[in-house]
């Protein structure tokens, strides 16, 4: 089913922190590190949604995954 959900593409930074529950500073380090995809219009900084997405997915994956790390038997 299409929600107005599946249909925005950006959020503002003030938009994003209330969408994702994530704090401002920790936004703009995604966004620093390439976590996060953004564009800047004029003045405005907006969060590409879709990056949100993939971020989420890759997290999913990743605590999915065996821990590559352990000693077999231990």
């Amino acid at each position: 089913m299409d929600t107005i959900s599946d249909r925005i593409i950006s959020a503002s930074i003030n938009e994003f922190c209330i969408l994702s529950g994530l704090g401002r500073t920790l936004v703009y380090d995604m966004i620093n590190d390439g976590r996060l995809d953004s564009v800047k219009i004029g003045k405005r900084r907006l969060i590409l949604i879709d990056s949100y997405r993939r971020l989420i997915e890759r997290e999913r994956a990743r605590r999915a995954a065996p821990d590559q790390d352990r000693l077999p038997g231990a």
